[in-house]
């Protein structure tokens, strides 16, 4: 899948992994997607003074870390701590997908009283050992996905999922690191299934707002949440009170009325953006869900007065 990263977009986004706030700096750059074969990535030794994470949704090599080399293969997920010099090489054929995302936590009394117990001493440990090696969950890799979607994305709107998403993902990545480092099972399910829940809104949320053309199929969103589609079913009834079939719909009409509203595309070019081939498609699809054609949706929407505060 290809992503528009001529222009190396930075982001700083606030996320929470329950209460504990992250601070987080995301790159386009350091969403890699290499499909090439010819050579193999690689990034010579460096630091940084914050927290990373470096995850490789797919691909294998060695991440050296303080000059000891560290195999990993897909779905693999570093944390290293700050100040900690590292490097990587993939192998020789092996197209890689990685990102990286640094990231900083509150200091003193504002971590302490934030933070679980188990949680801190598991950061704790992690600063002493430098770095923590992790397999990464289908939920992580799910989220790391749509993550590099939204970062990767030209389209404003993708931008706005930025920091539920990082959230999701902390949590899951800080639950894990909490497990490796023995936090005990009846601390960490509560907490566990608390974020589970949080991140299947959030993936099904994203699924929809980047469903744009109509060919979704209920299979593709099962496949990320890991239910049946029976089970998704109610679930997406439970949180919009509709169908899939029928949430799709609405999403697509959303982000048809979002372009009419709030740009002076002219109607031809929503319907390539919306995954029309033809604007009377559109219209006719659009006038079918709203009682109004785009142009009269457009002229309605551009003269009503501001609402009132």
């Amino acid at each position: 899948m290809e992503h528009p990263t001529a222009v190396d977009q930075t982001f700083t986004v606030r996320a929470f992994a329950g209460d504990l706030p992250v601070e987080c700096f995301l790159s386009a750059r350091g969403f890699f997607d290499d499909h090439s074969l010819v050579r193999p990535s690689f990034s010579e030794d460096h630091v940084h003074a914050s927290f990373e994470l470096l995850l490789c949704r797919k691909g294998s090599g060695h991440q050296f870390i303080e000059g000891v080399a560290h195999a990993y293969a897909d779905e693999t997920f570093f944390l290293l701590a700050p100040f900690v010099t590292h490097a990587h090489i993939a192998n020789p054929g092996s197209a890689e997908v990685r990102c990286s995302i640094r990231f900083i936590l509150p200091e003193g009394a504002a971590f302490s009283g934030r933070c679980e117990p188990a949680l801190s001493a598991a950061l704790e440990r992690l600063r002493r050992e430098q770095y923590a090696q992790l397999p990464a969950s289908k939920q992580i890799i799910a989220l790391a996905d749509l993550l590099t979607e939204a970062v990767c994305s030209a389209e404003s709107t993708a931008l706005l999922v930025l920091g539920g998403l990082l959230s999701a993902l902390f949590s899951s990545v800080f639950a894990e690191l909490t497990r490796l480092y023995g936090g005990t099972k009846e601390s960490a399910a509560p907490m566990l299934r608390a974020e589970s829940d949080s991140a299947r809104r959030l993936i099904i949320d994203s699924f929809f707002g980047q469903s744009l053309d109509g060919s979704a199929r209920i299979e593709d969103l099962c496949e990320q949440v890991h239910i049946s589609p029976s089970s998704l079913n109610r679930v997406i009834r439970e949180l919009y009170g509709t169908s899939f079939k029928q949430k799709l719909i609405e999403a697509r009409v959303a982000y048809i009325k979002y372009y009419l509203k709030y740009t002076d595309l002219p109607i031809r070019a929503v319907a390539e953006k919306t995954g029309f081939l033809e604007d009377n498609k559109l219209s006719l699809f659009f006038k079918q869900h709203t009682g109004l054609s785009p142009t009269q949706y457009r002229q309605k929407e551009r003269t009503a007065p501001p609402e009132s505060m």
